[in-house]
Protein backbone atom coordinates (compact mmCIF):
# COMPACT_ATOMS: atom_id res chain seq x y z
CA UNK A 1 0.00 0.00 0.00
CA UNK A 2 1.46 3.35 -1.20
CA UNK A 3 1.47 6.48 1.45
CA UNK A 4 1.92 9.68 0.94
CA UNK A 5 4.17 11.92 3.13
CA UNK A 6 2.04 13.12 5.71
CA UNK A 7 2.30 16.62 7.39
CA UNK A 8 2.42 17.02 11.05
CA UNK A 9 -1.32 17.20 12.64
CA UNK A 10 -2.20 14.96 9.33
CA UNK A 11 -4.57 11.69 10.44
CA UNK A 12 -2.20 8.91 10.10
CA UNK A 13 -4.65 5.89 11.75
CA UNK A 14 -7.74 5.52 12.97
CA UNK A 15 -8.04 2.25 15.41
CA UNK A 16 -11.22 1.12 16.71
CA UNK A 17 -12.63 -2.21 18.98
CA UNK A 18 -16.77 -2.85 19.23
CA UNK A 19 -17.97 -5.52 21.48
CA UNK A 20 -21.10 -7.29 21.07
CA UNK A 21 -23.24 -9.18 22.69
CA UNK A 22 -27.16 -9.78 24.16
CA UNK A 23 -28.70 -7.60 26.47
CA UNK A 24 -29.08 -8.95 29.72
CA UNK A 25 -33.10 -8.74 29.64
CA UNK A 26 -35.92 -11.65 29.18
CA UNK A 27 -37.27 -9.58 26.01
CA UNK A 28 -36.73 -6.24 24.07
CA UNK A 29 -36.47 -2.76 26.09
CA UNK A 30 -38.96 -0.34 24.73
CA UNK A 31 -37.04 2.67 23.23
CA UNK A 32 -37.99 4.88 26.39
CA UNK A 33 -35.66 2.17 28.37
CA UNK A 34 -32.94 2.05 25.95
CA UNK A 35 -32.47 5.71 26.34
CA UNK A 36 -32.57 5.68 30.39
CA UNK A 37 -30.29 3.08 30.10
CA UNK A 38 -27.51 5.02 27.93
CA UNK A 39 -27.81 8.07 29.92
CA UNK A 40 -24.21 7.26 30.75
CA UNK A 41 -23.31 11.16 31.17
CA UNK A 42 -25.37 13.41 33.24
CA UNK A 43 -27.09 16.28 30.79
CA UNK A 44 -25.64 15.36 27.72
CA UNK A 45 -28.20 13.87 24.85
CA UNK A 46 -28.94 9.98 24.49
CA UNK A 47 -30.07 9.75 20.52
CA UNK A 48 -32.44 7.63 19.09
CA UNK A 49 -34.35 6.03 15.92
CA UNK A 50 -37.24 4.29 15.58
CA UNK A 51 -36.31 3.49 11.85
CA UNK A 52 -36.01 0.59 9.94
CA UNK A 53 -34.87 -0.97 13.24
CA UNK A 54 -34.86 0.88 16.71
CA UNK A 55 -31.36 1.69 17.83
CA UNK A 56 -30.84 4.10 20.61
CA UNK A 57 -26.72 5.50 21.43
CA UNK A 58 -25.30 7.01 24.56
CA UNK A 59 -23.63 10.47 24.63
CA UNK A 60 -19.79 10.09 23.44
CA UNK A 61 -17.33 9.32 26.60
CA UNK A 62 -13.69 10.42 26.56
CA UNK A 63 -10.98 8.61 28.34
CA UNK A 64 -7.24 10.45 28.89
CA UNK A 65 -4.34 8.31 27.43
CA UNK A 66 -0.50 8.98 27.53
CA UNK A 67 1.31 6.09 26.89
CA UNK A 68 3.90 4.49 24.42
CA UNK A 69 2.21 2.99 21.13
CA UNK A 70 3.62 -0.58 19.99
CA UNK A 71 5.46 -1.50 17.36
CA UNK A 72 6.52 -3.85 14.75
CA UNK A 73 10.22 -3.00 15.06
CA UNK A 74 10.60 -2.67 18.60
CA UNK A 75 9.93 1.32 18.64
CA UNK A 76 7.74 2.99 21.06
CA UNK A 77 6.52 6.39 20.24
CA UNK A 78 4.83 8.35 22.90
CA UNK A 79 1.32 8.92 22.21
CA UNK A 80 -1.40 11.78 24.26
CA UNK A 81 -4.71 12.60 23.63
CA UNK A 82 -8.00 11.01 24.61
CA UNK A 83 -9.81 8.18 23.10
CA UNK A 84 -13.77 8.23 22.75
CA UNK A 85 -16.61 5.23 23.23
CA UNK A 86 -19.84 4.92 23.37
CA UNK A 87 -22.90 2.62 23.53
CA UNK A 88 -25.69 1.47 21.37
CA UNK A 89 -28.75 -1.36 22.12
CA UNK A 90 -30.25 -1.84 18.38
CA UNK A 91 -33.49 -3.91 18.39
CA UNK A 92 -33.99 -3.40 22.02
CA UNK A 93 -31.99 -6.24 22.72
CA UNK A 94 -28.57 -6.13 21.13
CA UNK A 95 -26.01 -4.00 22.92
CA UNK A 96 -22.83 -2.83 21.81
CA UNK A 97 -19.85 -1.19 23.40
CA UNK A 98 -17.32 0.86 20.97
CA UNK A 99 -13.93 2.79 21.98
CA UNK A 100 -12.39 5.16 18.83
CA UNK A 101 -9.33 6.86 19.12
CA UNK A 102 -7.60 9.15 15.81
CA UNK A 103 -3.80 8.92 15.73
CA UNK A 104 -2.31 12.40 14.13
CA UNK A 105 1.71 13.36 13.83
CA UNK A 106 2.18 15.86 16.75
CA UNK A 107 3.26 19.40 15.45
CA UNK A 108 5.04 20.60 18.91
CA UNK A 109 7.64 17.87 19.62
CA UNK A 110 7.03 18.36 23.34
CA UNK A 111 4.46 17.60 25.40
CA UNK A 112 0.96 19.98 25.88
CA UNK A 113 -0.80 21.23 28.71
CA UNK A 114 -3.84 18.84 28.98
CA UNK A 115 -6.12 21.51 27.88
CA UNK A 116 -4.70 21.10 24.17
CA UNK A 117 -5.62 17.73 24.25
CA UNK A 118 -9.41 17.85 25.46
CA UNK A 119 -10.02 20.28 23.42
CA UNK A 120 -9.37 17.45 20.47
CA UNK A 121 -11.52 14.88 21.46
CA UNK A 122 -10.75 11.42 20.28
CA UNK A 123 -7.65 12.01 19.35
CA UNK A 124 -4.24 11.47 20.07
CA UNK A 125 -0.87 12.93 18.97
CA UNK A 126 2.17 11.81 18.79
CA UNK A 127 5.46 13.31 20.22
CA UNK A 128 8.52 13.29 18.05
CA UNK A 129 8.73 10.97 14.74
CA UNK A 130 7.31 7.58 14.26
CA UNK A 131 7.42 5.47 11.46
CA UNK A 132 3.58 4.80 10.87
CA UNK A 133 3.79 1.28 8.84
CA UNK A 134 5.08 0.26 11.93
CA UNK A 135 3.04 1.49 14.20
CA UNK A 136 0.40 -0.05 12.52
CA UNK A 137 1.34 -3.53 11.90
CA UNK A 138 2.29 -3.23 15.59
CA UNK A 139 -1.11 -2.60 17.21
CA UNK A 140 -2.70 -5.23 14.57
CA UNK A 141 -0.74 -7.82 15.81
CA UNK A 142 -0.77 -6.98 19.52
CA UNK A 143 -2.63 -8.98 21.65
CA UNK A 144 -2.80 -6.09 24.31
CA UNK A 145 -3.46 -3.37 21.97
CA UNK A 146 -2.45 0.12 23.85
CA UNK A 147 -3.79 2.73 23.74
CA UNK A 148 -5.99 -0.44 25.52
CA UNK A 149 -9.32 0.27 24.08
CA UNK A 150 -10.45 -3.12 24.81
CA UNK A 151 -10.32 -2.63 28.10
CA UNK A 152 -12.49 1.13 27.35
CA UNK A 153 -15.25 -1.41 25.59
CA UNK A 154 -15.05 -3.77 28.24
CA UNK A 155 -16.12 -1.06 31.08
CA UNK A 156 -18.37 0.60 29.50
CA UNK A 157 -20.27 -2.94 28.42
CA UNK A 158 -20.40 -3.55 31.94
CA UNK A 159 -21.65 -0.42 33.20
CA UNK A 160 -25.18 -1.06 30.32
CA UNK A 161 -25.46 -4.87 31.34
CA UNK A 162 -25.58 -3.79 35.55
CA UNK A 163 -28.02 -1.02 34.76
CA UNK A 164 -30.94 -1.70 37.32
CA UNK A 165 -33.34 -1.33 34.65
CA UNK A 166 -32.54 -4.58 33.56
CA UNK A 167 -34.08 -8.21 34.98
CA UNK A 168 -30.60 -9.87 34.32
CA UNK A 169 -32.65 -13.03 32.61
CA UNK A 170 -30.98 -14.86 29.97
CA UNK A 171 -33.08 -16.81 27.87
CA UNK A 172 -30.90 -17.51 24.72
CA UNK A 173 -27.08 -18.47 25.24
CA UNK A 174 -24.73 -16.10 22.78
CA UNK A 175 -21.00 -15.07 23.18
CA UNK A 176 -19.94 -11.42 23.16
CA UNK A 177 -18.00 -11.00 19.77
CA UNK A 178 -14.70 -8.43 19.94
CA UNK A 179 -14.16 -7.09 16.79
CA UNK A 180 -10.92 -4.47 16.04
CA UNK A 181 -10.25 -2.40 13.57
CA UNK A 182 -7.83 -0.17 11.74
CA UNK A 183 -7.59 2.41 9.50
CA UNK A 184 -4.45 3.74 7.38
CA UNK A 185 -4.09 6.77 5.80
CA UNK A 186 -3.88 6.27 2.28
CA UNK A 187 -5.04 7.66 -1.57
CA UNK A 188 -3.86 5.07 -3.64
CA UNK A 189 -7.39 3.04 -2.75
CA UNK A 190 -9.65 1.99 -0.58
CA UNK A 191 -9.58 -1.75 0.70
CA UNK A 192 -11.50 -3.35 3.41
CA UNK A 193 -10.63 -6.89 4.72
CA UNK A 194 -12.36 -8.69 7.18
CA UNK A 195 -10.41 -11.56 9.61
CA UNK A 196 -12.57 -13.83 11.73
CA UNK A 197 -10.30 -15.40 13.98
CA UNK A 198 -10.77 -18.70 16.92
CA UNK A 199 -13.36 -17.82 19.24
CA UNK A 200 -15.49 -14.54 19.15
CA UNK A 201 -12.22 -12.43 17.61
CA UNK A 202 -12.38 -10.53 14.79
CA UNK A 203 -10.58 -8.01 12.81
CA UNK A 204 -10.42 -5.28 10.13
CA UNK A 205 -8.35 -3.93 8.23
CA UNK A 206 -8.96 -1.03 6.03
CA UNK A 207 -6.87 2.03 3.79
CA UNK A 208 -8.46 5.42 2.53
CA UNK A 209 -8.72 8.96 3.20
CA UNK A 210 -10.84 11.69 4.09
CA UNK A 211 -13.05 9.71 6.38
CA UNK A 212 -14.16 10.36 9.29
CA UNK A 213 -13.83 8.38 12.46
CA UNK A 214 -17.16 7.88 13.63
CA UNK A 215 -19.00 7.01 10.11
CA UNK A 216 -15.84 4.11 10.11
CA UNK A 217 -16.26 3.36 14.04
CA UNK A 218 -20.57 2.61 12.63
CA UNK A 219 -19.46 0.99 9.72
CA UNK A 220 -17.55 -1.88 11.83
CA UNK A 221 -19.98 -1.27 14.43
CA UNK A 222 -22.41 -2.90 12.17
CA UNK A 223 -20.13 -5.09 10.79
CA UNK A 224 -19.64 -6.28 13.87
CA UNK A 225 -23.70 -6.88 14.69
CA UNK A 226 -24.45 -8.56 11.67
CA UNK A 227 -21.58 -11.17 12.14
CA UNK A 228 -22.86 -11.29 15.64
CA UNK A 229 -26.73 -12.28 14.11
CA UNK A 230 -24.89 -14.59 11.40
CA UNK A 231 -22.89 -16.24 14.66
CA UNK A 232 -26.08 -16.62 16.79
CA UNK A 233 -28.42 -18.28 13.85
CA UNK A 234 -25.81 -20.54 12.84
CA UNK A 235 -24.97 -21.52 16.74
CA UNK A 236 -29.17 -21.86 17.17
CA UNK A 237 -29.28 -24.10 13.89
CA UNK A 238 -26.26 -26.21 15.01
CA UNK A 239 -27.93 -26.73 18.60
CA UNK A 240 -31.57 -27.86 17.28
CA UNK A 241 -29.92 -30.23 15.15
CA UNK A 242 -31.94 -29.34 11.88
CA UNK A 243 -30.40 -31.30 9.41
CA UNK A 244 -32.10 -34.42 11.50
CA UNK A 245 -35.36 -32.42 10.36
CA UNK A 246 -37.94 -30.51 12.54
CA UNK A 247 -40.48 -31.33 15.02
CA UNK A 248 -41.60 -29.80 17.95
CA UNK A 249 -38.21 -30.07 20.21
CA UNK A 250 -35.87 -28.78 17.22
CA UNK A 251 -38.60 -25.81 16.54
CA UNK A 252 -38.55 -24.90 20.39
CA UNK A 253 -34.84 -24.79 20.29
CA UNK A 254 -34.77 -22.80 16.90
CA UNK A 255 -37.80 -20.09 18.19
CA UNK A 256 -35.85 -17.69 20.20
CA UNK A 257 -33.65 -16.98 17.22
CA UNK A 258 -36.44 -16.63 15.23
CA UNK A 259 -38.67 -14.69 17.36
CA UNK A 260 -35.65 -12.16 18.30
CA UNK A 261 -33.18 -11.77 15.66
CA UNK A 262 -34.25 -12.53 11.86
CA UNK A 263 -35.59 -9.38 11.90
CA UNK A 264 -32.86 -7.62 12.54
CA UNK A 265 -30.52 -8.19 9.56
CA UNK A 266 -30.36 -4.27 7.63
CA UNK A 267 -26.74 -4.01 7.10
CA UNK A 268 -26.97 -0.93 5.49
CA UNK A 269 -29.06 1.09 7.30
CA UNK A 270 -27.20 3.47 9.22
CA UNK A 271 -23.94 3.07 7.06
CA UNK A 272 -22.85 6.58 5.91
CA UNK A 273 -23.07 6.87 2.01
CA UNK A 274 -19.02 7.54 1.62
CA UNK A 275 -18.45 3.72 3.39
CA UNK A 276 -21.39 2.08 1.99
CA UNK A 277 -18.66 0.71 -0.84
CA UNK A 278 -16.26 -0.49 1.96
CA UNK A 279 -19.96 -2.72 3.17
CA UNK A 280 -20.61 -3.91 -0.40
CA UNK A 281 -16.43 -4.94 -1.16
CA UNK A 282 -16.45 -6.74 2.32
CA UNK A 283 -19.88 -8.13 1.98
CA UNK A 284 -18.65 -9.48 -1.59
CA UNK A 285 -15.52 -11.16 -0.30
CA UNK A 286 -16.98 -12.44 3.36
CA UNK A 287 -20.50 -13.85 1.76
CA UNK A 288 -22.31 -12.41 5.04
CA UNK A 289 -25.35 -11.96 3.23
CA UNK A 290 -25.15 -14.71 0.73
CA UNK A 291 -24.66 -17.21 4.28
CA UNK A 292 -27.41 -15.08 5.79
CA UNK A 293 -30.12 -15.47 3.19
CA UNK A 294 -29.36 -19.23 2.88
CA UNK A 295 -30.10 -20.09 6.52
CA UNK A 296 -33.40 -17.81 7.17
CA UNK A 297 -34.36 -19.61 3.77
CA UNK A 298 -33.08 -22.96 5.68
CA UNK A 299 -35.22 -22.46 8.25
CA UNK A 300 -38.34 -21.59 6.36
CA UNK A 301 -38.16 -24.25 4.55
CA UNK A 302 -38.21 -26.49 7.40
CA UNK A 303 -40.72 -24.78 8.98
CA UNK A 304 -42.70 -24.98 5.71
CA UNK A 305 -42.57 -28.72 5.69
CA UNK A 306 -43.40 -29.09 8.89
CA UNK A 307 -46.36 -26.60 9.11
CA UNK A 308 -47.51 -29.05 5.85
CA UNK A 309 -46.80 -32.10 7.96
CA UNK A 310 -49.29 -30.80 10.54
CA UNK A 311 -51.98 -29.64 7.77
CA UNK A 312 -51.77 -33.23 6.61
CA UNK A 313 -51.92 -35.03 9.92
CA UNK A 314 -55.06 -32.68 10.51
CA UNK A 315 -56.73 -33.67 7.39
CA UNK A 316 -56.01 -37.42 8.23
CA UNK A 317 -57.79 -37.29 11.58
CA UNK A 318 -60.75 -35.26 10.22
CA UNK A 319 -61.26 -37.90 7.39
CA UNK A 320 -61.18 -40.61 9.87
CA UNK A 321 -63.37 -38.67 12.20
CA UNK A 322 -66.06 -38.66 9.09
CA UNK A 323 -65.43 -41.76 8.09
CA UNK A 324 -66.24 -43.17 10.96
CA UNK A 325 -69.23 -41.20 11.43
Amino acid sequence: MTRLELRPGAVVLILGEVHTGLLRHSTAVSQAVAERILALRLGAEVRSSKRPVPYTVSPDLFDGVDCRLPTSNGGQPRGIGTVASYASITGGQIVQATSVATLTAGTAGRRRPWGHYLARPGVIETLGPANWDHVAAGWAASERSVPNLAAIAVRHLAEVQESSLLDQTVTIRTPVTRLRWMLEYSESGSEIELSVESGEDRTIRMSGAGLPARAVSDLCGAVAMHDWLLTIVLTAIDRSHLDSGINSRVLGRLRPAIDRFLHLWMPAARIDAALRPYWVSLDEAAGLTEQWRTQVARIRDQLALHTVGLLEEASDRAQQTSDAG
